[in-house]
């Protein structure tokens, strides 16, 4: 008798099934919901097409700078920077930094023998960083677009670089490496913020292979042991296009 109930039930469930797969409910399109998350602009043209034209155009800016990994020297220095663009995307860049004289705090204290039990390291007696000047091969990878309101858009464009060059320190000039990113934002069709994270790779003297007292006067390059030097710059300012 438990086998037949067991049995009813099944079958019972199976014609269920079957009965519910055999209807098909359909809805008028026209009846059924929409709805749209595309953002609403009041000027669509500035949000489809290109506002910033760089191809075939000169560059020119200018800006401070800093040098993130320097423990000695006054990390400040004072950029300027022309750029000629090919194409949307290929470009050259020839770019000079110039230093500002005089020690970091970490420099100072130095000097003055804080944290040496006594002893003093003047860097100011070696020769540092004066000025560089890099030509760079640029690559524009991507342009586009950010929306502040529905009444203004604002053109960004972000970049690669790296070339050669040479950096002067004290009386010697030394080949440098530089490569990094960068970003672009474009108030009008001309004139733009830019910010360059780059990084700088040179052989230069190093101050710490000599003892370097205040009483000493400033040596030359050469009295120096040689190190690498990897040291991260950042540097923002404006730019136009003409």
């Amino acid at each position: 008798m438990r086998w037949a109930s067991r049995g009813f039930a099944v079958l019972f469930v199976g014609c269920l099934s079957v009965n519910g797969n055999a209807e098909t409910i359909e809805f008028p399109t026209e009846e059924l919901a929409s709805e749209s998350v595309l953002p609403v602009f009041d000027k669509v043209e500035n949000v489809k097409n290109r506002n910033v034209v760089t191809a075939k155009r000169i560059e020119v800016g200018g800006g401070i700078g800093f040098n993130l990994m320097d423990a000695f020297y006054n990390p400040m220095n004072f950029h300027g920077s022309v750029s000629y663009h090919f194409d949307e995307i290929h470009g050259i860049n020839a770019a000079a930094a110039f230093w500002m004289s005089g020690l970091s705090n970490y420099g100072e204290q130095l000097k003055n023998g804080e944290g040496l039990d006594g002893d003093f390291f003047d860097p100011s007696r070696a020769p540092s960083p004066k000025y560089m000047l890099m030509g760079n091969y640029q690559y524009t990878a991507y342009y586009g677009k950010i929306s502040l309101s529905k009444q203004m858009v604002m053109n960004l464009s972000l970049f690669g670089l790296a070339g050669l060059g040479t950096i002067a320190i004290g009386d010697q000039n030394k080949i440098a490496l530089n490569f990094g990113i960068g970003e672009k934002f474009y108030f009008t069709k001309n004139l733009a913020l830019r910010l360059d994270l780059r990084m700088l790779l040179y052989r230069g003297p190093d101050p710490t292979t000599r003892r370097l007292l205040p009483t000493d006067s400033e040596y030359e390059a050469s009295a120096f042991g040689e190190t690498t030097f990897f040291h991260t710059m950042l540097t923002f300012g404006l730019v136009y296009l003409l």
